[in-house]
Order: C-alpha cells, then sequence, then structure tokens
C-alpha cells in the first residue's frame, strides 16, 4: 500500500469546532473508515503556516488530498467517499 489519503479538515480551533466544523469532522471520519489504513483525517488550524500559504481562511474547508471539496460547508460522507476513491485511484497509477 502507498502513502495513505490524507482528508484534512481546517478548523478555526481544532480542540474546540464550531458545530459545522464539528459535522465536517465526522463526516470525514466515516468516510475514512470505510478505507481503513488508506485514509486517514487530520483537522487542522486555520492559522497554520502551511494553510495560511493557501490564503483559506473558512471553516470548515475540507481537502482531499490538495483537492478542496467544501468550504464553509461540512460535505455529506458520500461525497468525501467518491473522493477519497478517486484520490486512491490516481494514487495506483502513479505506483
Amino acid at each position: 500500500m502507498g502513502i495513505p489519503v490524507t482528508v484534512r479538515v481546517l478548523l478555526a480551533n481544532p480542540t474546540a469546532p464550531s458545530p459545522e466544523g464539528e459535522r465536517a469532522l465526522q463526516h470525514a471520519r466515516a468516510a475514512a473508515r470505510r478505507f481503513g489504513d488508506a485514509a486517514e483525517v487530520q483537522p487542522v488550524a486555520l492559522d497554520d503556516p502551511a494553510v495560511r500559504m493557501l490564503s483559506i481562511g473558512v471553516e470548515p474547508t475540507v481537502l482531499v488530498g490538495d483537492l478542496a471539496i467544501a468550504v464553509g460547508i461540512a460535505p455529506p460522507a458520500g461525497h468525501l467517499v467518491r473522493a477519497i476513491e478517486r484520490a486512491l485511484a490516481k494514487e495506483e497509477k502513479h505506483d
């Protein structure tokens, strides 16, 4: 297995997310569970230097790999599942 697909949930405060941020985390975790070790979820602070370089300042923002899936809303878990599947398929082509 290659490197896992990372689902990053960008939040103003990862230790105390807003209600919509918490929903985004729950949906991301539910989607990632379907893929076992091939997908992981990382809550990331909006003030993280890497995030600031992206000029993203809206909570929640959900990224699958480098692709923004949703900004300002929690995407449905099904959308995240499909995005993870596409990212994994793309990764397999590069192996």
